[in-house]
Parts: C-alpha cells; sequence; structure tokens
C-alpha cells in the first residue's frame, strides 16, 4: 500500500469539526433541538442530515473504491432519529469518529485522485479528495448555521 498521510490528514480534519460541534453540543440548553431551522425543521433535523451525511460521504469513498471489507455506519437513520439530547447526539457523533477511520483504511493517497458521480446527482463528478474535503466542509457549514442560531 502506499502512502496515507494526506488520508490521515482529511480525516483528522474532519474529526476536528465534529469535535468543535461536540463542544458547542456541551453548551446547548436543553430546547436546542427543538429550535426551528430554516429548509430543515428544527436543529434536531439539522443533526440527523449532519451524521448521516457523514455516514453517506464515508461510505461513498468505500463503494467507489470497491474496498472489500464492509465496514458499516455505528448508527442507522432510525437511530438517529431516537435521539433526544444534546449529550445523546454528542454520543452519537463520538461512536462516529472511529467510524471515519475505519472506512478509510484501504484508501491510500494515490485514490485522491480518483473521480466517480456523486450519489446525489450522477452528472456531478468528484475525485475521493473533493469528496473527503466535501466532508469536512459540510460540518463547518453547518457549525456557522448553528452558531447562527446562537447556539
Amino acid at each position: 500500500m502506499s502512502e496515507r498521510n494526506a488520508i490521515q490528514a482529511l480525516v483528522d480534519e474532519h474529526e476536528r469539526a465534529l469535535r468543535h460541534l461536540m463542544a458547542m453540543m456541551n453548551r446547548w440548553p436543553g430546547d436546542a433541538l427543538d429550535r426551528p431551522v430554516k429548509d430543515f425543521g428544527t436543529v434536531r433535523d439539522l443533526m440527523i442530515h449532519i451524521v448521516d451525511s457523514l455516514f453517506a460521504y464515508f461510505q461513498w469513498v468505500r463503494e467507489k473504491l470497491e474496498l472489500e471489507e464492509n465496514v458499516s455506519p455505528p448508527l442507522t437513520r432510525e437511530a438517529l432519529n431516537r435521539l433526544h439530547s444534546p449529550a445523546d447526539w454528542e454520543r452519537a457523533i463520538s461512536l462516529s469518529l472511529p467510524y471515519c477511520r475505519e472506512a478509510t483504511v484501504g484508501v491510500c493517497d494515490d485514490d485522491l485522485g480518483k473521480a466517480f458521480p456523486a450519489s446525489w446527482n450522477e452528472r456531478e463528478i468528484y475525485m475521493v479528495e473533493q469528496m473527503l474535503e466535501h466532508a469536512i466542509v459540510h460540518v463547518w457549514r453547518h457549525v456557522r448555521q448553528l452558531e447562527g442560531l446562537g447556539l
């Protein structure tokens, strides 16, 4: 297997974004998840979107690179729907951290330039590196959105 420095850096940055989100959640009031969010419904709906999307991005990489070992997300969408408190969400996100590392086992820096259609639009082509960068920016974009709500 070739180098994995760039892959590790991307996963580290994704984890940094998630840890920032988790730290924010420590300060959230009990009603935070029920607050309205434009285009999403509530903060709870936005959190489901954030976590479910991160699973999808990493699964996309595994699927497109045809990695053989099955690495399943630690929580289903149904399980995410049952989370009721910021502390529940913090635990759920903490479970996703090892998943992101496990999901990139078998991915090497040489794979970063390989390009495939996005799962949400076959006409959009993403390189593996772009999809992992998208996963990072996706978290930060929604962190900013939550900060804009005063959370």
